[in-house]
């Protein structure tokens, strides 16, 4: 399993002050945690007694501010950091809670996650050799989805036929809505939300931004809105926020549920596209050809695609909820934001940071 979609420890404190004071039984659990931790730390604690005061440190010093919070109850709380933390580094957080006797420390030990995630599973979109290429979404939510949960209760096919019910639009296969909404019915602890940007430059570091923020891999909406890769890595450097000037994004690594099926069987799709055993494992693709090759981003969302049969399709959002034109001429991508309460089939809303 790629990682953890809710680590939870049991720490024990000690440094206790006061006499025949005792420190309270202590959970830490943490989403994604702990070899490849999201590089935005969020992580929640419980204790069997009332806290008075709650604060966090972290060794290395990431150089900006981290903050403990504690619930009405007095029983849980959060800490977190203002900023993105370093990535492959080791840190200790130190929490320190207070109760009626006395301050005591407790210890949370975990790893952020290098410039890409490892051990994320490939799947095909062509588990029917013969059938269709409409599954290249359904197949990339099988990888998420395996990767965050560790699960896979469901083959692409089986992914395609619940989502369909889902789409907001007469796509033939996954709409953003439906990759959205699949996601989170098959694990509730999934939050991926659509974004939509005007440029392929703004959707490419929105993209890499969410992934070193959530730790999850990125599902990039590509080929005039009819294909879905997997973002699992990027090639350059990466600051503590989104606009750090520090960030260099020279290169893209992803894995594709088409361009790794190495079949002979399905090569009559595409058969001038290009296959390579890489994009089961995560292909580095540089940002000329991630912006210029038609597989790609070189087209923005569509309004209508060209149907097998020669005819055309309206893909645009059609239920209300938003004006249109929508997602036409947009480069969109779907990541997981965190925001339990907007639900699945509504665009995402958290802003950077």
């Amino acid at each position: 399993m790629g990682c953890e979609d809710y680590h939870r420890d049991a720490v024990h404190g000690g440094g206790a002050r006061g006499p025949g004071s005792r420190a309270p039984d202590v959970t830490i659990a943490q989403v994604t945690c702990c070899t490849q931790t999201a590089r935005a730390l969020l992580a929640t604690w419980e204790a069997s007694a009332h806290i008075t005061t709650a604060k966090v440190a972290l060794t290395p010093d990431p150089g900006f501010e981290c903050n403990a919070t504690i619930d009405a109850n007095g029983l849980k709380g959060t800490f977190s950091c203002r900023g993105l933390l370093k990535g492959a580094t080791d840190y200790v957080a130190k929490l320190q809670l207070t109760t009626a006797v006395g301050t005591f420390p407790f210890e949370h030990h975990f790893k952020t996650m290098g410039d890409r995630l490892t051990d994320v599973k490939w799947f095909t979109e062509f588990e029917d050799p013969a059938g269709e290429p409409l599954a290249c979404a359904a197949a990339s939510c099988r990888i998420i989805q395996n990767f965050t949960t560790g699960k896979d209760p469901l083959t692409a096919q089986a992914i395609l036929d619940l989502g369909r019910q889902f789409n907001r639009s007469k796509d033939p296969g996954l709409d953003p809505v439906a990759i959205a909404t699949v996601l989170q019915r098959m694990d509730a602890g999934n939050h991926y939300h659509y974004y939509r940007y005007d440029t392929r430059e703004d959707a490419t570091g929105a993209a890499v931004y969410w992934l070193v923020r959530s730790g999850k891999p990125v599902m990039v909406i590509s080929l005039a809105g009819q294909h879905g890769p997997v973002l699992i890595g990027f090639q350059g450097t990466y600051g503590t926020y989104y606009d750090d000037p520090s960030n260099r994004i020279t290169g893209v690594i992803v894995e594709d549920p088409q361009r790794g099926d190495l079949n002979p069987l399905t090569r009559n799709h595409r058969p001038d596209i290009s296959r390579s055993a890489g994009f089961q494992s995560g292909q580095l693709i540089g940002l000329d050809a991630w912006y210029g090759e038609e597989w790609w981003l070189r087209f923005p969302y569509p309004a209508t695609i060209k149907m097998p049969d020669g005819s055309f399709q309206n893909i645009e959002r059609n239920d209300g909820v938003y004006p249109t034109p929508h997602w036409e001429k947009k480069f969109v991508i779907l990541v997981d934001d965190g925001d339990g309460d907007n639900p699945p089939d509504r665009e995402g809303r958290v802003k950077f940071r």
